[in-house]
């Protein structure tokens, strides 16, 4: 057992095959989810002896990646306020697709609502980054290195149609109504690496939107490989999304013990393998994700 205010950190190795627990105690458990499950019910089966078991925050069911459960209502709703208060840290990787510049108007178009209370926006008049998707030619290397930093935070108000059940970018609103609806999604975001067809980006959400990180992304001009709803060219073989949570870090709500704990994607492909060796390589992002660091939700 780790002493109280000392450091706990989890470093799952990349053949760590089916594990799926990889932080538990008598309270909460951090767990991995597969692409494909309902983060609301897929680890009902890891924890058959408990008479309460409830997901403290969601993966979205084609993601992969690092989420929370909690064995109380009352730790479940702590949680839940950790979250709102911005002190649980949460960072993805992701492989997205190059579009030219010109689509990103076009992906900002198609995410943008068809309804006359909200304003369709470009993506380069919400996003505090001015960064254009990257313009990596195709080489013969397997991975590359981003020189120079790329990336920068992301600001849009989004809301969510469950007609359509996709996410939207909309202007910001001007009245309590429109508000309501509409909330505000910030996260930073960096290129570490490219390859040949793709490129290797580590991001940080801020805030905790539907779908978030997939339609702001998308809306800059970076779908993510496989994302079909947004924007995307061609479903991935096997279903899913290349967007993986990687880490998770937090204060333990009763111990109080810090917590920084990491999960690759359990038996990593080639494409899997080139992200992964960009990203971890990447020691500048702890300075990128700084910037909104506290940024209410």
């Amino acid at each position: 057992m780790t002493q109280s205010g000392e450091y706990a950190a989890v470093h799952a190795a990349a053949d760590s095959g089916e594990k799926r627990i990889y932080f538990e105690d008598e309270y909460c458990a951090v767990l991995y989810k597969k692409a494909g499950e309902d983060s609301q019910t897929f680890f009902k089966r890891l924890f058959p002896q408990k008479q309460f078991a409830a997901a403290v925050n969601r993966l979205d069911t084609p993601v992969s990646g690092l989420m929370i459960a909690a064995f109380s209502p009352q730790i479940q709703t702590q949680f839940s306020r950790a979250f709102e208060a911005g002190a649980i840290r949460k960072a993805y990787w992701a492989i997205c697709e190059r579009a030219g510049a010109g689509k990103a108007a076009q992906f900002a178009a198609d995410i943008s609502p068809a309804v006359a209370e909200y304003t369709p926006v470009s993506a380069a008049a919400v996003c505090t980054s001015g960064i254009a998707p990257s313009a990596f030619a195709p080489e013969d290397t397997a991975v590359r290195t981003a020189g120079a930093a790329v990336g920068g935070t992301l600001e849009h108000w989004i809301g969510f149609s469950t007609k359509t059940q996709k996410a939207f970018i909309a202007a910001a609103p001007d009245n309590r109504s429109s508000k309501a609806r509409l909330k505000k999604a910030v996260l930073t975001w960096m290129l570490c690496g490219s390859g040949e067809r793709y490129d290797f980006l580590r991001i940080h959400p801020h805030t905790g939107r539907t779908h978030q990180i997939r339609v702001q992304m998308a809306a800059i001009g970076r779908p993510i490989k496989g994302d079909l709803k947004y924007g995307a060219r061609r479903s991935e073989p096997g279903g899913g999304i290349r967007l993986h949570s990687f880490s998770v870090s937090f204060t333990h709500p009763i111990t109080g013990i810090p917590l920084h704990i990491e999960a690759p994607p359990l038996q990593p492909d080639t494409l899997w393998s080139l992200c992964i060796k960009a990203c971890a390589d990447s020691s500048s992002f702890g300075q990128l994700s700084a910037l909104h660091r506290g940024t209410a939700e």
